[in-house]
C-alpha cells in the first residue's frame, strides 16, 4: 500500500539491515526519505559506521538492535532512534507498526529532548 501525502516533512529514516528492504515501498510518500542500509552499501559494516552515517546525514535509525541506544547514552550528540520492540517480525507487521504509529514518530521527530521511540 502506498501512502500519498503532499506535505511531507523532512523526516529520513534508515532502516537497519535487520528490517526488510521492502518496507521502504510499502512507506513511500509517508516520509520524505526512506533508505535501507544495505541499499547504501552499509548492510555488512558495523552498527558504530551505519551510527555514524545516520548522525552526519541526519537521518533516524529504525531497528530492533539495542546497540544505537547504548550508543546515544555515551554520545554527546545522540541521532533519533526507532526501536522495535515486538515479537512478529514480519514486514507486514513492522510496516503496520510504523504506519500506526506515524503521528508519535513525526512528533517524536520534532522533539528535541528524546532520542529514542520504542514501538511495541
Amino acid at each position: 500500500m502506498k501512502i500519498k501525502k503532499t506535505n511531507l516533512f523532512k523526516m529520513k529514516l534508515l532502516l537497519d539491515q535487520n528490517i526488510s528492504f521492502k518496507i521502504m515501498k510499502r512507506l513511500e510518500g509517508l516520509f520524505s526519505e526512506i533508505i535501507h542500509v544495505g541499499r547504501l552499501g552499509l548492510g555488512q559494516t558495523d552498527d558504530g559506521m551505519i551510527w555514524q552515517f545516520a548522525y552526519v546525514n541526519d537521518y533516524i535509525v529504525v531497528t530492533f538492535d539495542d546497540y544505537f541506544e547504548e550508543r546515544n547514552l555515551i554520545s554527546g550528540n545522540p541521532i533519533k532512534v526507532v526501536k522495535l520492540i515486538f515479537n512478529d517480525t514480519s514486514t507486514d507487521n513492522i510496516a503496520q507498526k510504523l504506519l500506526d504509529n506515524y503521528e508519535n514518530i513525526k512528533n517524536f521527530y520534532y522533539h528535541n529532548d528524546y532520542t529514542c521511540l520504542e514501538i511495541t
